[in-house]
């Protein structure tokens, strides 16, 4: 098959979509979109929450008698700026797209897609793959590495409920249920995040101990845990780790920055190098609201 292409044109895929690319870069990870956002994060970030205590008062009588309290959280999340800088050599792109076309001719397949948007989409695949475990394993102090602290690390220095499961991954999902404070029960965003080896223990836990209930359309990758208003989660970046994590989704948050334009998502042809180089630039962190109202579980 003769094949070539226009290295001078490339750009134009990533310069009509820019602000896409981006987006699906950062905010794609599955418990990034879980989780509530909070844009315009260049550093340090207050989660300003607010938490009202209400007390009644005598209304049979006149006269002002202020009782009761508003607080409010003030968790930072402090956000760490990444940059991922990747070179690849043209020669090797125009192999692999010829190979792809053969792909899609065979399965005839939309012939039109654009080699940048083939090769960024499996960019943007590892990147979200890799913020994704970050959310929740990334540890700022780990010189060998560039990450903000994950959701692990941050609770671990917090004052999380914690609880410990030895037995069923069914067990374990119910012990942090079972952990929750009342006070968070009536909420309708509550879920229990487990890695996706816990998750699929828990689905075989419930198939094998009343099969007739188990309904496989429940959601994917999510099942209700029976009997509650909990949706069980199973998410790869707590893979390998056999944490949980209790909470509802709106105290727990993903910052980036994706208002004023600082971010960077840049794919050019160096002549002077002869080859392609991507640069993908931008500001991200999480944190807990009220680590209180989380549940950190562990499965021994």
């Amino acid at each position: 098959m003769a094949l070539s292409y226009n290295v001078n044109a490339l750009p134009d895929y990533v310069d009509q979509n820019r602000p896409d690319l981006i987006s699906k870069a950062v905010i794609g990870a599955k418990s990034a979109d879980l989780f509530s956002l909070i844009s315009g994060v260049k550093g340090p970030t207050a989660l300003n929450e607010i938490s009202s205590e209400i007390e009644f008062g005598d209304g049979s009588t006149c006269g002002w008698n202020e009782a009761g309290s508003t607080s409010l959280s003030q968790a930072v999340l402090t956000p760490r700026a990444l940059k991922i800088n990747m070179s690849i050599c043209d020669k090797v792109l125009l192999d692999k797209w010829a190979n792809y076309l053969v792909k899609v001719q065979a399965n005839k397949l939309d012939s039109d897609l654009p080699f940048e948007q083939y090769f960024l989409d499996d960019v943007i695949k590892n990147v979200k793959a890799k913020i994704e475990t970050m959310i929740y394993t990334g540890d700022s102090t780990d010189t060998s590495v560039v990450e903000f602290d994950g959701l692990l690390n941050i609770l671990a220095n917090g004052s999380p409920i914690t609880t410990t499961t030895t037995g069923t991954a069914y067990q374990f999902v119910k012990d942090i249920a079972m952990a929750m404070p009342a006070s968070i029960l009536d909420k309708e965003d509550l879920v229990i995040l487990v890695g996706m080896d816990v998750y699929r223990d828990y689905i075989q836990d419930l198939v094998a101990s009343n099969f007739y209930h188990y309904d496989p359309k429940n959601g994917e990758n999510e099942y209700m845990l029976p009997g509650t208003n909990i949706r069980v989660i199973g998410v790869n970046g707590l893979n390998g780790t056999k944490k949980g994590i209790g909470a509802s989704l709106s105290n727990l948050f993903y910052g980036i920055n994706m208002q004023d334009g600082d971010e960077v998502f840049d794919l050019w042809y160096s002549k002077d190098n002869r080859e392609f180089r991507l640069a993908i630039e931008f500001v991200a962190g999480v944190q807990v609201a009220f680590d209180d109202e989380v549940v950190l579980g562990t499965k021994n």
